[in-house]
Order: C-alpha cells, then structure tokens, then sequence
C-alpha cells in the first residue's frame, strides 16, 4: 500500500508518497517530489498534465493506493472565486487519482473529508495546508518531547506560523485573510517576492536612494547574492526571464534603483541585498512577536517554547526566532527525517491518511 501527499499550490506542486511502517504508525517516504508550476500562466489543463506525469512516475497500482490532499491554488487569479478555485481542483484530482482507493481532502479544522463535502464546504479546504503542519504537531507532540512550539515555515512565496501550546494547536485564523490578521501568514518567502514590497529605499553610495515599484528583481537574488540559497535552489522564474548566476541576480537588484551594472558593482550590490534580507528578516520577527504577544497574555509561559523551522527559508526562520527571544530552535528534518522540510504539509498528509485508515479498520 501506497500513501500519497498531495499540496497543490498556485505556485508549486508538492508531493510524497509513502509506504505504511511495519507497525502501521509511521510511513517511510520513497518519493519526494516538487514541481514548479505557476497555475496562472499554465492553466488548468497544464495542472491536470502535471499530476498525470507525476502519477505515471510512481509505483501506484490501481486500487492500492490512497491519496490526501491540500490546496492553496484556489486563491490564483485564474479563478475567479475560491470555490470556483477548490471545485476544479477537486475535478482534477478526482481524474487523475480515480482509481485509488481513497482520495481525502484536509480542512481548515484538522480532518479529512471526501471530494462531495469539500465542494460543498468549499471554505474549509481553501488554503488548508497548514492545517495538516498543524495536525503532525498535535499527533507527534509526546514523541518529539515538544509541548510548547511555534513552527515557522518559510517556503518560496509565504511564511506559515503554528502556535502550539501543551500540545494544543493554538491558532487563531483559519482563512487566509484571519491569518494574515493575526500574523500567523506572511506574504514573504525566499524566491518569488518583489523586493519592492520589502524596502521602499536602500543604501546607495552613502544615502538612501528610493526604489522603484516595477518587479525588476525577486527576493531570490538577494538571496543568491547573499548565498543563502544556489542558483539550483532558485527554481522560480526570475524577473526578467533571464539566468540565475550572480552578475544576473546582481543586474536586476541594481534595476530596482534605475541603475545596471555599469552604473554599480557586484560590492555595492550585495550591501543592498544585505540591507533587504534585514527588512525581511524583521518583517517575520513582528509577525513573531504579534504571536509572542498574544501568547503572554494568555499567561503562557514563553521560556518553554521551541520553534520548529522547516520550508527553503529554515534559515531566515532561525535568524527571526532568535532575534524575537526564542532560545531554542530545531530544525523539522531533525524530528522527522531528512528531505521533508520543503514539503512538509505533503508529508504531514500521508501521516493523516494512514491514522485515518488504520482508525477506520
């Protein structure tokens, strides 16, 4: 038997399959793939495409197989609504992965529901991935000797942050719009962000000089100039369609001042990238502290706390942490296994399916 995980982002396609442990409680993952596909350039049909080849790649046969899923892709602007967004989705699951033995959905309050009620309760599976992170918190609290954690998951475009307090998941937004309110979701991440959205000036020749609003560089050349992550890492298009070496990364920075490279050096351009990974940074530990606030005034105790980092950004996740007064940071790859940091609602899923399974005889 085979367990598949399932994220369907707007931006990349995350999946893990998984094979039952012996003793039925755990899974050992035998394939972790992650696709980049932007959904509002590609289309629909480029979707079903995608999980088609996918499918075709892995050892499934039919009827032996189940299949959990999560979506955040129903908020693209190729739909026009969220439920239009989850009901495609859903249809193309349901073709792809037809001949499995069971296909589930995630919902925002921590459970798994069929394709019939997750049309139906269309905003309970909307941008529910976090709710299985938050579910493999719950379930594997005891055994990982974390009761008290915030995990902060930094990925390509956004960061997701779960409160957890004596092993009770402790958030309170479950639509993106709550959670962008109480801090729990950042539109910040590691590739896709115009920096533009991060500074309004930068240093420059020993002023600050304002930058333009036009996308002429992504956070992930300041990220590549600072060699936080390779040109392998970088698996978004760039701004300008073009390559992803250091002297390309360093050209678009010094468009977002109307200059090239003619004008600054690579020098000059690493000091703006350095000063823009400190914005970013400080733009996740006020999200980190809004938390942290609203912690303390429930009268938790915050010396207690360990934050689990996971996604491309564990990096900058750590570097926030510590600045908001977290002393104990773990990386989930240290709890769960190597390879599962950047996909870790995918691999969350698989564990949710099979204790579903296994509960349902």
């Amino acid at each position: 038997m085979h367990i598949l995980g399932l994220d369907i982002g707007g931006a990349n396609v995350k999946v893990v399959n998984t094979i039952p442990t012996p003793d039925g409680r755990s899974v050992s993952v035998t394939d972790v793939i992650r696709r980049y596909h932007p959904l509002w350039l590609r289309g629909v049909r480029s979707l079903k495409q995608l999980l088609e080849e996918v499918k075709g790649g892995l050892p499934l046969r039919s009827g032996e197989y189940y299949v959990g899923v999560a979506m955040t892709a129903e908020l693209s602007d190729i739909f026009r609504t969220k439920y239009e967004g989850v009901k495609t989705i859903v249809e193309v699951v349901e073709e792809v992965f037809s001949d499995s033995k069971k296909t589930y959905y995630v919902t925002v309050d921590m459970n798994l529901i069929d394709s019939t009620e997750a049309v139906r309760n269309y905003l309970r599976v909307a941008a529910a991935n976090w709710a299985a992170t938050a579910w493999l918190m719950k379930y594997k609290c005891s055994e990982w000797g974390i009761r008290d954690a915030v995990l902060v998951d930094i990925g390509s475009t956004t960061t997701t942050m779960i409160p957890m307090v004596d092993c009770d998941v402790r958030v309170r937004g479950y639509t993106d719009p709550e959670k962008l309110t109480y801090g729990e979701l950042v539109y910040t991440g590691i590739l896709r962000g115009n920096v533009a959205t991060l500074v309004s000036s930068v240093p420059y020749k020993g002023s600050y000089t304002r930058v333009s609003s036009e996308r002429f560089s992504l956070i992930g050349d300041v990220h590549l100039l600072l060699g936080n992550i390779s040109s392998e890492d970088y698996t978004t298009e760039t701004a300008d369609d073009r390559g992803k070496s250091l002297e390309e990364a360093m050209q678009r920075i010094a468009r977002i001042i109307c200059a090239d490279s003619n004008i600054i050096n690579l020098a000059e351009a690493v000091e703006i990238a350095r000063y823009i990974y400190e914005k970013q940074v400080f733009t996740v530990f006020e999200a980190l502290m809004q938390i942290r606030s609203w912690l303390a005034s429930q009268g938790v105790n915050l010396d207690r706390f360990t934050v689990i980092t996971a996604g491309l950004g564990e990096f900058l996740a750590a570097e926030a942490s510590r600045r908001a007064g977290f002393k104990r940071v773990v990386s989930i790859n240290e709890l769960v296994g190597k390879g599962v940091a950047g996909v870790l609602p995918s691999y969350a899923l698989t564990l949710m399916v099979l204790n579903r399974v296994v509960s349902d005889g």
